[in-house]
């Protein structure tokens, strides 16, 4: 039996889950009184990082895969491992969904497949990155569910091990940052894993402001800058640069912003039709709750937009009530002060369901 301990401030999740599925969890308090998530696995043995260095290296071909609605994390750290994976003589493609122009620019573009191109084909080892849950996978769960091995490696503290082989530990600042350890195993840097890299642990840490940066992620983007990147376009493209529609979309977001009665949450919406209204896309929308977030005394902000005809999307930060919890009781998850979740109803009513549980969860919070 495999577990995996999880702490404020350490995580060690190590485990060869051969059923796919957690069977029990239980927690446990460390000396200092914080929390340990304990997840066991039925018919499991430990394992270290060292097993995902021998699956690469006895096999040859890898399927990697990020979340839907691919962010820089999720981009920047499938991107790193699969050019470090062709660096070593791989067969690699990688599954993402359409991204944001700001995006483009990260290197790796070249490994993008649609699921479809890789129906039938024989799959020896898929990698999902940054992905709390199977379904978050979209399309390409059922490219992973055919596959022969399967490795997850992920931060997100919702995450219980869906995969064969899971790395996770909430504490990383990124994906991206979890991703290097394993690349530097195998192989050396060159510019364009380290690029690929800093973008995904820039996005995921705000520009290295969120509470996940640590010293370690800090030394690590230095190490990153000394292969010659050019870390400040990399910088300004990614955290400041944005279409015009995306200002604009943004107006809209902030004439429709409203406080709650105590005015600790700031929320907003956006509908498919007010998209339309300045020529914006679903892309335009990124950046929207971090602004919000920036309210002055506000503890948690609330993003609601409309995705399809049948599909709302939430968006939560915080700064200190715990959004995951929110985020799971809406079916989705992430991290204690960013989260999400995709859900079935209409904006408003989906806005009034997550402000009530955000209310509950601040008031537990205070």
């Amino acid at each position: 039996m495999a577990f995996a301990i999880v702490s404020g401030s350490l995580v060690v999740v190590f485990g060869k889950n051969t059923r796919k599925q957690p069977v029990a969890h239980h927690n446990a308090l460390n000396a200092d009184g914080t929390q340990i998530k304990l997840i066991h696995y039925m018919r499991s043995e430990c394992w270290k990082l060292n097993d995902i260095l021998q699956i690469i290296r006895e096999n040859n071909s890898f399927v990697l895969a990020g979340h839907v609605g691919p962010d820089g994390d999720a981009i920047g750290s499938c991107f790193a491992l699969a050019l470090a994976l062709e660096k070593a003589g791989k067969t690699v493609r990688v599954l993402l969904e359409p991204y944001a122009q700001k995006y483009q620019n990260i290197p790796g573009k070249h490994f993008l497949v649609s699921p479809a191109e890789n129906a039938g084909l024989e799959i020896e080892v898929f990698i999902a990155i940054d992905c709390a849950a199977p379904e978050r996978l979209g399309e390409a769960l059922a490219i992973f569910n055919r596959a022969e091995i399967t490795v997850c490696i992920d931060h997100h503290e919702t995450n219980d091990g869906f995969a064969s082989f899971n790395y996770i530990e909430p504490a990383a600042s990124s994906a991206s940052e979890m991703t290097l350890r394993v690349i530097e195993q195998f192989t050396d840097l060159n510019e364009d894993i380290a690029a690929a890299i800093y973008a995904g642990m820039l996005c995921d840490t705000g520009g290295f402001r969120y509470n996940a940066t640590s010293v370690s992620t800090l030394k690590t983007a230095a190490l990153l800058m000394e292969t010659g990147i050019p870390f400040t376009r990399i910088y300004n493209e990614l955290m400041h640069m944005h279409r015009f529609a995306a200002g604009k979309i943004l107006g809209v977001a902030l004439e429709n912003s409203k406080r709650t009665r105590s005015k600790k949450i700031v929320y907003t919406y956006i509908t498919r039709e007010m998209l339309k209204s300045v020529k914006a896309n679903l892309s335009d929308l990124d950046g929207i709750v971090e602004y919000l977030m920036g309210t002055r005394n506000a503890l948690a902000a609330i993003f609601v937009y409309e995705k399809s005809a049948a599909e709302v999307k939430v968006s939560l930060r915080s700064q200190g009530p715990n959004m995951a919890n929110v985020a799971a009781k809406l079916g989705g998850g992430g991290h204690a002060l960013a989260a999400g979740a995709s859900v079935s109803g209409t904006v408003i009513g989906v806005m009034k369901k997550t402000i009530a549980l955000v209310i509950k969860e601040v008031a537990a919070y205070e």
